[in-house]
């Protein structure tokens, strides 16, 4: 999954900040003719979204690449330093990546304010939300990873338990768990999830971004310090476990039965749970159960594991075709509806909806769900230029990994955020 995969270190993007940014200067004139085609760079995925434009409009000249994303943004800074062979329309699978792609850095992305009609942005279910910068739009959203909570309803009802509609249910939850049924579990925190899942759902502020110069870190924020309360001592007494949900010892653990539920992204469904080389589970036994309400709020938050973005290139010699293709890709019924995870734009995801619950592989529709999450991504956390999952992997996950803590890490976490934010040029508050 797209949300899985390596992207350039902030260190690599700091190594040559120095020649892309000596470069932006003299890179403003697009770099072929009018007549040119729409130079496209996509992942082997979303090749056929872009294809499926091709043949709609075979008018339009386009020439369609399928680039590495994890050396996408190598070759725009390749092209910043010769000053041409830019792209006009990227499919970028790190939404995160907006932040560097709008900055000086890149000097890449163009804004869409004016290019995509009101209706249409107000069309998809988180407004695009991540995609803007100091209040303008600068990329169009292609699919969510809402986080939902993956239900073993059955299993479920053997125990007698009921689904948690708060974290502090679910913390109680886990504690009956471990002491009536050792072994089996409610969730993990093993791996880069418990920032998408637990952290991000919470609204702990390690990407609170206030404009592009300005990030708002505070790991001693009660946002981020409740999850901590919650989770430590189901991680000691085993109900979460110290697994990462993708880990294989987590697929045997699902054969074996032993997964209650598991909070995790809408894609994780049909890509995790009901893949034979995932968990598994068969047909009539997964319910989909909506994300549990942290204390003091009114509002079940998710956050989102994965998620890729179109973006339109400023050398763009046509920028309104450029943005009429990621308007297409990013909206259309007749493509999206087979795409292979949760449309960001409303109608699109409507339609894409039907197969999945026509394949009557769920206990019961989990679309209800997945529609009310896709609206409830917490617009706490905005695209940065330093990485986040990264750095949460290097200190909390490295901690549980080793039988640690989560309270115990928020300190250097708080540190290391803090002094990649700062190198990557932004002035970091706490409040």
């Amino acid at each position: 999954m797209k949300g899985l995969r390596k992207v350039l270190t902030v260190a690599a993007v700091a190594a040559v900040s120095a020649i892309a940014l000596s470069a932006c200067a003299g890179t403003s004139t697009p770099a072929k003719t009018s007549g040119s085609p729409l130079v496209v760079w996509t992942d082997a995925t979303r090749e056929a979204a872009f294809k499926a434009y091709q043949t709609a409009h075979p008018d339009v000249k386009m020439k369609i690449e399928v680039v590495d994303g994890s050396g996408m943004l190598s070759k725009i800074q390749l092209a910043n330093r010769v000053g041409s062979g830019w792209p006009d329309v990227i499919f970028d699978p790190t939404t995160n990546e907006i932040a560097a792609l709008q900055s000086q850095l890149f000097n890449f992305a163009a804004p869409l304010d004016k290019a995509v009609p009101k209706n249409v942005q107000d069309g998809f279910s988180t407004k695009n939300s991540i995609c803007k910068i100091d209040g303008k739009l600068y990329c169009l959203q292609n699919d969510l990873a809402q986080s939902i909570l993956w239900v073993n309803k059955p299993l479920m009802a053997q125990f007698g338990y009921q689904v948690p509609t708060t974290w502090d249910e679910y913390k109680a939850l886990g504690q009956k768990v471990a002491a009536e049924h050792p072994g089996y579990i409610i969730g993990a925190a093993g791996g880069a999830n418990i920032w998408y899942d637990f952290l991000w759902s919470s609204g702990c502020p390690l990407a609170d971004v206030k404009s592009s110069n300005q990030v708002h870190i505070n790991t001693a924020d009660a946002k981020c310090t409740r999850v901590a309360d919650t989770l430590d001592p189901l991680l000691a007494d085993g109900s979460v476990s110290r697994l990462a949900p993708f880990d294989a010892g987590m697929n045997k653990l699902a054969k074996d039965g032993k997964v209650l539920m598991m909070p995790g992204p809408s894609w994780m469904g049909e890509y995790v749970i009901k893949a034979s080389t995932g968990y598994g589970a068969p047909a009539g036994t997964i319910v989909a159960g909506a994300m549990p309400t942290w204390t003091g709020e009114t509002t079940n938050w998710s956050g989102a594991y994965g998620g890729g973005i179109y973006v339109v290139s400023r050398h763009a010699a046509d920028p309104a075709a450029a943005a009429a293709v990621a308007q297409w890709v990013s909206t259309n019924d007749a493509y999206q509806k087979t795409a292979p995870t949760y449309p960001a734009y409303a109608p699109a995801a409507t339609t894409w909806s039907q197969t999945v619950t026509a394949s009557g592989y769920y206990a019961e529709d989990p679309v209800p769900v997945l529609k009310d999450q896709a609206a409830k991504i917490n617009p706490a956390v905005g695209a940065t230029r330093y990485q986040v999952d990264a750095t949460v992997v290097s200190t909390v996950v490295a901690s549980i990994k080793a039988g640690g803590d989560i309270a115990s890490t928020l300190k250097p976490l708080q540190d290391q955020l803090s002094g990649l934010a700062q190198a990557a040029g932004y002035e970091v508050v706490t409040k």
